[in-house]
């Protein structure tokens, strides 16, 4: 081997290593069991990304089946999220039961406001949402006074009733409560009118 050689595999194992370092640095995943009556009945998994151009990337994806007042029920949802510099630029939502879409939500800024189009129909609004139900998985216990929630494009007044936790009601009814050990969300509780859902963090 020449020197020539030599040097040319020393920057491809350079460049190799930066790549997987920044992969290690810049990406993390986070994986929930979802609970029903005490019965694990699917996945929740959160991942976070900052690429090279400093946009944050957010994608969660849930995936359920259970036997629910005698009937079966799939649910499946999918959110992306792009940040930049703390401030949303677009979301996506879609939420399919038992192979059909129940709700969908996109929402894009155009520079000047936010453009929601979604299964109730098309609105504007120009408060940027800052921190949402889903970025909320990355950033600890940031004490706001309300949520942005992306499945319905608008907001959540945050509350705090105990140490280690935030609490909001949303405007399809909906009752989360976020509870946080070592400033992460360790479990989270999902309460509609007839059972709480419960998300609980693998370790």
């Amino acid at each position: 081997m020449n020197k020539t050689d030599g040097m040319r595999k020393c920057v491809i194992i350079v460049i190799l290593l930066s790549c997987c370092l920044y992969d290690f640095a810049g990406a993390e995943t986070l994986t929930y069991d979802i609970i029903l009556f005490n019965t694990k009945v699917g996945k929740m998994v959160i991942t976070h990304e900052t690429k090279p151009d400093g946009t944050d990337l957010y994608d969660l994806v849930t995936s359920s089946k259970a036997r629910f007042l005698w009937l079966d029920k799939t649910n499946d949802s999918k959110y992306t999220l792009i940040y930049k510099a703390g401030k949303l630029l677009s979301s996506t939502f879609k939420e399919i039961e038992n192979g059909e879409v129940k709700r969908w939500c996109n929402i894009k800024f155009d520079g000047a406001k936010y453009l929601v189009d979604s299964y109730k129909g098309k609105r504007t609004f120009t408060d940027n949402p800052g921190l949402s139900t889903i970025t909320a998985y990355f950033q600890g216990l940031t004490k706001v006074d309300r949520v942005f929630y992306e499945s319905e494009g608008d907001f959540a007044q945050a509350e705090y009733p105990e140490p280690n936790t935030m609490a909001f009601k949303t405007s399809d009814g909906h009752k989360s409560i976020y509870h946080y050990l070592n400033n992460r969300i360790d479990n989270m509780e999902f309460k509609i009118s007839i059972a709480t859902v419960y998300m609980v963090l693998r370790k």
